[in-house]
């Protein structure tokens, strides 16, 4: 099923830069939903060896054998590029781009061949999700050369079926620094799988799309650093990146980002304990440690945050408690001792401060969730409906005022709170807000007549860490067809949402996405499906945390469905992780 293999289509994307011919890019009824899994699949066992082009053959079939060509397996070019004139051979540049398809004309014309291309989805050269196109034509103009039809002119671009790229590709994360270099942003590409995969994620990290914005990511490897052949990985887990450079041009507090980089990038490789990094040919270490960089470093870097805590936070009787299911404890501050009438509430990463809506849905107060005695603090008023609010890792809190179908975003800053203009969700229907912990995406579920929808931006931010605008809106796909109301939405990773919606009356759906707005769902194993009128989940970015749907006080595990979980107390209200 395309939605279903499109998680593994990431893989091949990264190892697309022709080196040696080998394509190298940069580039009630419960749920069963495990966890979102960084673990990456075993390249598919079987191999294909695509003839050359053939004496004789017409302009037709030399297209056919060239389309036939580039699915070559283990992932190289050299026979595809035998089906192009001389100057196309020097010229043709599949790295550029990937351009997969669910079906294929049948070509048409002769010198000059075309092909309709239906269900097309666009790859940049980092192997990041582009967009996708309900159909395209492929144009190819063919010369002859010595008697025999070749390619001449063609784009810069592998061109593959859906089914091929969802087997020989994978969704993984390259990471880099927000603008304030505080926290590691990761952004979601599809690169190739199995040995090719470390070359290719380092590939990604060295690759700039056209048009990135500062404001949102940056990268500490120099303009114009490259990779050598490969990223070799010995036998006990050391990858030695080799990059091109000056080392004398280089600081520690560079070579440190690089380093922070380059770990929680090739983490997602199995493989791999440990990096060793070269520039120029002289190894660098991190600061004050070994050449050999454990996969530790960075850490202070995590887009979870360093301190996060997992607890669960809950209002019972109307008073702050944390804890676990089954296992709430009071809080010792302001807003655990005494009922100030809070409908809902969120607590900070940390889990050390909280924000209450009123049960008016009118203010937003501030508080600390264990200091006695520390004074409250009202830091929104004359609101008219706000959602429970949602904290950044610099300790920001967003809130969304519903404000009767012409939301407003506001985001409260040292006590100060300010509207924030977001395109396509400011003064529409909207019925709520996430905000990555990084403070790099914003992700809403929009109300529309014909059905709800879920969007996300991008958050911009100056270097000083201040919020400037939100841009570059992208609707995710629909969980269904049909389905006209979401009814709640969650992190499942610092880049994925999962999706609660109806299916009818009866029956609710949990599906999982990517923040790209690219169309494979995330296979988080099993069914999705869950009886009963479940109304809410509840979840949080980090690995090997439960994930809860709520249907009244019934709740589900949905990442361990083995495990009996008791009903919600009546008193217990507003169940919700930090963040």
């Amino acid at each position: 099923m395309r939605t279903l293999h499109l998680a593994r289509r990431v893989g091949a994307l990264a190892c697309l830069a022709l080196l040696a011919g080998c394509i190298q890019m940069p580039t009630s009824g419960p749920v069963v939903e495990s966890q979102v899994s960084t673990e990456i699949d075993d390249v598919p066992g079987i191999s294909f060896d695509p003839r050359p082009p053939r004496p004789g053959e017409t302009p037709s079939e030399i297209v056919a054998g060239f389309l036939e060509a580039m699915k070559a397996t283990p992932i190289r070019t050299t026979v595809a590029r035998q089906f192009l004139s001389g100057a196309a051979q020097e010229a043709w540049a599949p790295e550029r781009q990937i351009i997969t398809y669910a079906e294929l004309g049948d070509p048409e014309g002769s010198s000059s061949v075309r092909l309709q291309l239906t269900d097309v989805n666009l790859y940049d050269a980092r192997g990041t999700w582009d967009r996708t196109l309900p159909a395209r034509q492929l144009g190819l103009t063919l010369v002859q050369e010595d008697g025999e039809w070749r390619i001449d002119q063609l784009p810069d671009a592998l061109i593959v079926p859906d089914t091929w790229f969802e087997d020989w590709y994978q969704r993984v994360s390259l990471y880099f620094f927000d603008p304030t270099t505080e926290v590691l942003v990761p952004e979601p590409v599809f690169v190739p799988r199995g040995e090719q995969l470390a070359s290719a994620l380092v590939r990604g990290l060295l690759t700039s799309p056209d048009g990135e914005s500062s404001q949102i990511a940056r990268t500490f490897f120099p303009p114009g650093t490259t990779l050598g052949l490969s990223v070799p990985i010995s036998t006990a887990g050391i990858a030695n990146v080799s990059l091109s450079g000056d080392p004398d041009a280089i600081d520690q507090e560079t070579v440190d980002r690089m380093l922070a980089q380059l770990v929680w990038t090739l983490r997602q490789e199995p493989r791999i304990r440990a990096v060793e990094l070269s520039i120029g040919g002289r190894t660098f270490g991190n600061t004050g440690g070994s050449t050999q960089v454990n996969l530790d470093v960075g850490r202070a870097y995590d887009p979870n945050g360093m301190d996060s805590t997992g607890e669960l936070f809950a209002l019972d009787s109307g008073l702050l408690v944390r804890g676990s299911i089954g296992a709430f404890e009071e809080t010792l501050g302001p807003l655990g001792q005494v009922d100030l009438g809070l409908r809902s509430m969120g607590v900070n990463i940390a889990g050390t401060r909280v924000a209450g809506v009123s049960g008016d849905g009118t203010e937003v107060l501030l508080g600390q969730v264990e200091v006695v005695g520390s004074r409250v603090e009202r830091v929104v008023s004359g609101a008219v409906d706000l959602q429970a609010p949602v904290w950044d890792y610099r300790d920001r809190v967003w809130v969304l005022d519903r404000n009767g179908g012409r939301a407003r975003v506001l985001l409260v800053v040292d006590g100060s709170a300010r509207e924030v203009t977001v395109p396509g969700v400011s003064r529409r229907t909207v019925r709520e807000i996430l905000v990555s912990r990084d403070s790099s995406r914003l992700v809403a579920v929009v109300r529309n007549p014909a059905g709800d929808s879920v969007v996300a931006l991008r958050i911009q931010h100056e270097d000083t860490g201040r919020v400037l605008s939100l841009t570059g809106l992208q609707e995710l796909p629909r969980p269904s067809e049909g389905i006209a109301r979401i009814r709640d939405v969650g992190w499942r990773s610092p880049t994925t949402v999962s999706v609660l919606s109806d299916i009818n009356a009866d029956l609710s759906q949990v599906r999982t996405f990517s923040v790209d707005g690219s169309p494979a769902e995330i296979v988080t194993g099993g069914t999705s499906r869950l009886g009963g009128r479940t109304r809410s989940l509840v979840s949080v970015p980090l690995e090997g945390s439960d994930v809860y749907a709520l249907a009244g006080r019934s709740v589900t595990d949905l990442t361990r469905l083995e495990r009996t979980v008791a009903d919600l107390p009546r008193e217990l209200t507003g169940l919700t992780f930090a963040g």
